[in-house]
């Protein structure tokens, strides 16, 4: 792989990358705006989800630079990527904690209608993070090494494909979330 890629070469590989991306948030807000119209809790559940995907990628794309760095570099062992995995999950714990801390916040200043729990609204955000993540992790970095083999820029491609991707599984863990915790 060449070590400076021209511009040519990033628009061609990333250009792809960018319409599966829109693609595929296109249809992840259909499918939440399908699934969650049904819930009882929608007002403070719509609240949650924006926060969750923002979530998602400011994790899973800092996780896809750090195993495409290591792989373009040669540095890409189990060690590295065990460590990256573990960083990532505590960090999302953390965030889907405050998630969770600021849900409760809304809630009972603003919305002011305490639908669900303050448990509940701590839980739902740790467990569909946690699912989306357990997609996303060995998603992100079978692409990253196909990528990598086939002599294409990693950072140019997985990061807009798996934005699509990992939205689409947010929106999907999100709402199997609800139902395993029988969220109104």
């Amino acid at each position: 792989m060449e070590s400076q890629d021209t511009k040519g070469r990033i628009v061609k590989e990333t250009f792809p990358s960018e319409i599966v991306s829109i693609i595929g948030d296109i249809l992840a807000g259909v499918i939440l705006t399908l699934i969650l119209l049904n819930f009882k809790s929608f007002i403070i559940l719509i609240l949650i989800i924006p926060a969750l995907l923002s979530l998602r990628g400011n994790l899973s794309g800092p996780f896809i630079a750090r195993t495409s760095k290591d792989l373009i570099i040669g540095e890409f062992d189990k060690r590295s990527w065990i460590e990256n995995v573990l960083s990532t999950y505590a960090l999302s714990i953390v965030t889907a904690i405050l998630i969770g801390i600021f849900s409760i916040m809304l809630d009972l200043f603003l919305i002011k209608k305490k639908i669900l729990s303050m448990e509940m609204l701590i839980i739902i955000p740790i467990i569909a993070i946690l699912l989306t993540l357990s997609i996303s992790i060995p998603t992100s970095t079978f692409l990253n090494y196909l990528a990598f083999r086939f002599g294409l820029n990693p950072n140019n491609i997985v990061n807009p494909i798996m934005t699509a991707v990992d939205d689409f599984f947010t929106v999907i863990c999100f709402y199997f979330t609800l139902l395993m915790l029988g969220v109104p």
